[in-house]
């Protein structure tokens, strides 16, 4: 059965696949944006690159990250 209080790391998910479904290229990495923040990262087009989600944990991230059933690189990388 369904959670009826989905985690905020679902949440999270539900957003980045709904994003992937729209073409915006999610980074297969996790950066760094201050000492207790992380975030998974993207590409939109005519806005450049962008925080997609961002994580208490390094941890939390990755889980989030590896959860994505597709990921697409950035037309720049090769």
């Amino acid at each position: 059965m369904n959670d009826p209080n989905p985690k905020p790391t679902d949440d999270r998910l539900q957003f980045l696949e709904a994003l992937v479904e729209e073409n915006v290229s999610i980074a297969g990495d996790v950066v760094q944006v201050s000492e207790h923040l992380w975030a998974i990262h993207g590409f939109v087009p005519y806005d450049g690159d962008e925080l997609m989600a961002e994580f208490e944990s390094y941890d939390e991230a990755t889980i989030v990250l590896r959860q994505l059933p597709r990921r697409t690189q950035r037309r720049d990388e090769p």
